[in-house]
């Protein structure tokens, strides 16, 4: 914990390091051979937090859309753009490219694009700063989930929800789906938003801790001969910083029945399972 917290508080606070960093990357992945995907992308790890709080896909599709913005704004930002998203493999055909679609009567070669491209990757590179300090993508979240409770208590569910002290965050949302157990299973879905309800909450340096409680009463546990799900619960995160999760089950559940735990992405699912004997 103590690395990370030396790594966000630097990021948080020295904006001026986190734009060159960004500004490095903008020139690298322009120097990089073949056109722009998400394999090409994904090396990039200052880009991937500023456009999507390191998750790939999210970093990647907002990254496409600055870059559609900005080819459509002025001459140095469109220049920055085209060179890294011209339909060409090497920087030189896409410099090339761009020189041609940006130039007046007097057409320029690539040497002239380059140094529009290398004006216009600093003017991209503080906005997109810019854009993730506005939108909370430079904090890191660590969100903790422990399950408790018996069949006849109920589950509840304890999250402790860790952010970095200067990140716009929201507590979580979980969805509760029951599931019958006849041949036409009923499925009935219940929403609580932790924005709703008490929240104990800590602040100790860059960091803030919330603890959100939750009890879940839990559907009658038939005796089942197969495996079949009864009860699903999704904690789903919003904002999107970095998030790591952890997950524990302290549950006391009869013997046949388990509780499960996934995650993807912004969301972790606890399942309540019965399973086969």
């Amino acid at each position: 914990m103590e690395s990370m917290e030396g790594t966000l508080t630097q990021e948080l606070s020295d904006q001026s390091e986190l734009t060159s960093r960004v500004l490095s990357e903008l020139t690298a992945l322009r120097s990089k051979p073949g056109r722009l995907t998400v394999q090409k992308f994904l090396t990039f790890e200052t880009l991937r937090l500023v456009c999507g709080g390191n998750d790939l896909l999210d970093a990647f599709m907002m990254f496409e859309r600055e870059m559609r913005r900005f080819e459509s704004g002025a001459r140095n930002e469109a220049a920055a753009a085209l060179s890294i998203c011209a339909k060409a493999d090497s920087v030189l055909d896409r410099l090339q490219l761009t020189a041609e679609v940006l130039s007046g009567a007097e057409v320029k070669d690539q040497r002239s694009a380059r140094r529009w491209s290398d004006a216009g990757l600093k003017t991209i590179a503080a906005e997109l700063v810019y854009l993730a300090d506005i939108q909370g993508r430079l904090g890191s979240e660590l969100l903790g989930i422990e399950v408790t409770g018996t069949a006849e208590s109920g589950l509840m569910i304890v999250i402790d929800q860790m952010t970095t002290a200067s990140l716009p965050s929201r507590a979580p949302l979980i969805r509760l789906w029951a599931y019958g157990v006849d041949d036409e299973p009923e499925e009935r879905e219940l929403v609580v938003d932790l924005e709703d309800h008490p929240v104990t909450t800590a602040s100790r340096g860059v960091y803030t801790m919330k603890r959100h409680r939750v009890t879940l009463p839990l559907p009658n546990l038939p005796n089942i001969d197969d495996e079949l799900k009864l009860l699903s619960i999704s904690v789903e995160g919003r904002d999107a910083p970095m998030r790591t999760v952890t997950l524990e089950n302290h549950a006391k559940l009869p013997q046949g029945f388990d509780v499960r735990f996934a995650v993807y992405r912004t969301i972790a699912a606890i399942d309540l399972v019965a399973v086969r004997q």
